[in-house]
C-alpha cells in the first residue's frame, strides 16, 4: 500500500525481480520479529519511535526506489518500526490467549496464499482497486479516530465489524500488491523496485495479521 501508479501495469515483473522481492520480503519479515521483542521493553516511547520510523521510512523507502542500496535501509527502518509499534500488542496477546494468535496466523497464511492464488490465476490486474481500497482505508482511520473521540461511538473501533472491514481492506491490498508484483510497470525500472514491493506486502501483512487478532479477541 505504498505510493504506485495503480493503473494500467502492462509489462509482466521478471522471475529475478520477483525473487528479489521475496528475498527482501523472508528479510523484512526477520527485522519485523527481533524489532517486535525489543518494542515490548520500550513502553510507551515505543509508540512514537514505531510512528517516526514507519512513515519517515515509508516516505524515503519511495523516493529512493531507483537504486536498492539506497532503498534497503529505508526498508529495514519502516521493518524495525513496525516491529517496534505493534509488538506489544502482538507479545501481550501470544501470553494471554496464545490460541487467538495461533488461528489468526493461520488465518494470515491462508489469505495470503488465497490472494497470490487469485493473482496468479485470475487474468485481471487487481491494482485497479487500489482507488477504493484507499477510501476504504481513510474512512476506516476516519471512523476509528470518531470512536475515541464521541462518547457515542466509543468502542466501535474494537467491533467485529469494524475488525472485519479492516481485514477485508489489507486482503485487497494483498491483491493489489501481488498483481503488481506480477505485472510491474514501465515506470519501475529501477533495480529498487523489489525493494519497495517487499516493504509494501510486509504493511499489507502486519496490519491483516492485527486486524484478524483483534476481530478473534471480539468473537
Amino acid at each position: 500500500m505504498y505510493n504506485w501508479p495503480y493503473g494500467g501495469a502492462t509489462r509482466a515483473v521478471t522471475g529475478s525481480i520477483m525473487g528479489q522481492t521475496l528475498g527482501y520480503l523472508a528479510l523484512f519479515l526477520g527485522i519485523f520479529s527481533v524489532a517486535s521483542i525489543l518494542g515490548v521493553g520500550l513502553g510507551r516511547a515505543g509508540l512514537w519511535i514505531g510512528l517516526i520510523a514507519i512513515f519517515g521510512g515509508t516516505l524515503m523507502v519511495n523516493r529512493a526506489v531507483a537504486r536498492a542500496t539506497a532503498a534497503l535501509p529505508w526498508g529495514i527502518v519502516v521493518s524495525a518500526g513496525m516491529g517496534i509499534l505493534v509488538g506489544p500488542v502482538i507479545w501481550l496477546t501470544a501470553v494471554s490467549d496464545p490460541h487467538l494468535v495461533l488461528s489468526a496466523l493461520l488465518s494470515l497464511v491462508l489469505a495470503v496464499a488465497l490472494a497470490g492464488a487469485a493473482v496468479a490465476w485470475i487474468p485481471w490486474d487487481f491494482s485497479r482497486l487500489a482507488p477504493l481500497l484507499m477510501v476504504g482505508l481513510l474512512l476506516l482511520v476516519f471512523t476509528g479516530l470518531l470512536s475515541w473521540l464521541i462518547p457515542g461511538l466509543t468502542g466501535f473501533a474494537m467491533s467485529p465489524v469494524y475488525n472485519l472491514i479492516g481485514v477485508g481492506i489489507f486482503t485487497g491490498y494483498l491483491l493489489v500488491d501481488f498483481s503488481l508484483l506480477k505485472y510491474r510497470g514501465m515506470m519501475f525500472a529501477g533495480n529498487g523496485a523489489a525493494v519497495l514491493m517487499a516493504t509494501a506486502i510486509l504493511v499489507d501483512i502486519v496490519n491483516l495479521f492485527l486486524f484478524l487478532l483483534m476481530l478473534g479477541r471480539r468473537r
